[in-house]
Order: structure tokens, then sequence, then C-alpha cells
């Protein structure tokens, strides 16, 4: 059994934060493995320079692009380094945040995505 929240509770748990101190929510964040398939290639760009781990609109055309011998290395390393970018924001939560409640949830974030780069790296042989 993982530590981890499942994913869809989370981005609820936050939907409702951001409800609750009048903040806008996006729409994608109820869809979080979609989220970049509804933007332009523009909108990816722009996002991805602020969070790290993000990967780029030529990162996704390459998985795309990927012969089905390609992909799954390519896919595990793109999504080692997408979990690294959460742990890197997570870390920066439980280190500076200042709502219990979101430095408890990062803390659970940091630990679930630490075990599945380990898993993912397992994987890729390192």
């Amino acid at each position: 059994m993982t530590s981890e929240p499942p994913k869809a509770p989370r981005f609820e748990t936050m939907s409702d934060w951001l409800q609750a101190w009048g903040e806008e929510v996006p729409e994608t964040i109820r869809d979080h493995s979609n989220s970049e398939m509804d933007m332009g290639k523009d909108d990816m760009a722009d996002m991805g320079g602020d969070m790290p781990g993000m990967m780029s609109p030529d990162d996704m055309q390459s998985l795309e692009d990927a012969t089905d011998a390609e992909f799954q290395g390519m896919w595990l390393a793109m999504m080692t380094e997408h979990h690294e970018g959460a742990i890197e924001m997570a870390r920066d939560q439980v280190e500076h945040g200042q709502y219990k409640p979101a430095v408890d949830l990062a803390g659970q974030i940091e630990a679930a995505q630490t075990h599945e780069v380990e898993t993912m790296n397992e994987l890729q042989g390192r």
C-alpha cells in the first residue's frame, strides 16, 4: 500500500482551497492527466517555464512520433523528470508553506513521488 493520496482527491482538495479563498480554479485542474492536451503549444510552453519537470511541446511530439520500441524508455525518462519536478515543488512548500493542510499534502506528495521515481529508476536499470 502506498502513502500517496488518490490523484483526483488531491486536485479536488486544491480546487476547494482556491474556491474558499475566492481564487479562480483552472478548468483543467480536475483533469491533470489531460490538461496539457487541452492547451495549445504556446500555452504549454508558457506554463512549462514556471514548473520544474514539465514536458515541452517538443517532448510531447517526440513521444507521439516514437516507435513502440522507443516509447517506453522515453516515457519513463520524461515521467521521472516530471516527478522530480513535483518533488522539488513539494519540498519548497514543505520548507516555506504557511497553510498547514497544504504543507501536509506536500509532504505526502513528496514521499509518494520519491517512491515512484525510485521505481521508475529501477525500471530504467538505474
